[in-house]
């Protein structure tokens, strides 16, 4: 169970991403239009899919001494439960799942938010995006 919830959570993560990079590469035309409700949108959608993003992974780390300097974020945090449970030595023990159900509870906050995003902020953008004349945008 624990992997399927990862992989979603990769899944996620690897989307809203793509979808960070898409939004760049629109910035220009879409300050060009001067519309200044598209322009709040796209920089509040920015501040919302980067937040989340920072939430989920730790991207300043660059080399080995940077893991001393940033903090894991929470893909980080499933994936060594994860290791550490796969192992026959020693078996799941209950630090082990009482660290389960509150990641769970994280991922569950996470999870909705990330839903949000894909489900309401980013198809209501696309309607102004076209609106406007640019396009739309895609989710992987």
């Amino acid at each position: 169970e624990m992997e399927q919830t990862f992989t979603e959570m990769l899944y996620k993560v690897n989307s809203l991403k793509n979808v960070q990079g898409q939004l760049k590469g629109l910035k220009d035309r879409i300050y060009n239009t001067k519309n200044a409700e598209l322009i709040k949108t796209y920089d509040d959608l920015m501040k919302e899919l980067v937040a989340w993003d920072e939430d989920m992974v730790q991207r300043k780390t660059k080399a080995y001494d940077d893991y001393e300097n940033f903090p894991n974020k929470f893909t980080a945090e499933y994936i060594f439960l994860i290791n550490q449970t796969e192992s026959a030595i020693p078996k799941v023990n209950n630090g082990s799942k009482k660290r389960r159900q509150e990641l769970e509870v994280q991922w569950s906050v996470l999870k909705k938010k990330a839903e949000s995003l894909i489900n309401d902020a980013i198809p209501n953008f696309n309607k102004q995006l076209w609106n406007a004349g640019i396009g739309a945008i895609h989710i992987d």
